[in-house]
């Protein structure tokens, strides 16, 4: 017992869970510069997570959606093609460093490039109910495959509590209530 309760507290686990509080937060704000602000706490915590558990795709990816986030959570003044085609190529980017350099397996890191960018674009388009829908059906899901493997247990959580929390959302603010700007 004692063993199982050091490894679900562990120094690493508590950064994972961090990272959680911060992306169950993001789901329940109305408006999007909150959504993104608090995305970019859990891209921060998650990137020191993964370097210390060796998720080298996890980790680089992460460290890209701090600068997405604040990209995005800075509004219009940032809403030009050339800053979504930037995020983009560095997603691209960090899938390629993490497998040709960190020696990543080549499929998480393809994994998470879909998720990463796949929700880079549904976070451009500012809908909300977009946004909420890529979390459900594809963000979430592949990220739960890298944690799975890579023992993350806050990540788990976190996807599992984004998943439900989307839905919640779907509840609380119904067809009109979302921000789309």
């Amino acid at each position: 017992m004692y063993e199982f309760l050091a490894k679900v507290f562990s120094p690493i686990q508590l950064i994972g869970y961090v990272g959680t509080a911060c992306a169950l937060i993001s789901y329940q704000c109305k408006k999007n510069h909150n959504y993104f602000l608090f995305q970019t706490g859990c891209a921060v915590a998650f990137s020191v997570q993964f370097l210390l558990l060796q998720s080298w795709a996890g980790m680089l990816l992460n460290i890209f959606s701090i600068t997405r986030g604040i990209i995005f959570a800075m509004g219009d003044k940032c809403r030009k093609i050339g800053y979504l085609i930037f995020i983009e190529l560095s997603f691209a980017v960090s899938c390629l460093l993490a497998y040709l350099v960190f020696d990543e397996i080549w499929w998480i890191s393809i994994l998470l490039f879909i998720a990463q960018a796949g929700g880079t674009l549904a976070m451009w388009t500012r809908n909300g109910k977009i946004i909420r829908w890529a979390q459900l059906c594809g963000i979430s899901p592949l990220w739960i495959v890298n944690n799975a493997y890579y023992g993350s247990i806050g990540g788990i959580i976190c996807e599992v509590f984004n998943m439900i929390s989307v839905i919640v959302s779907f509840i609380r603010f119904r067809k009109t209530g979302y921000d789309k700007t």
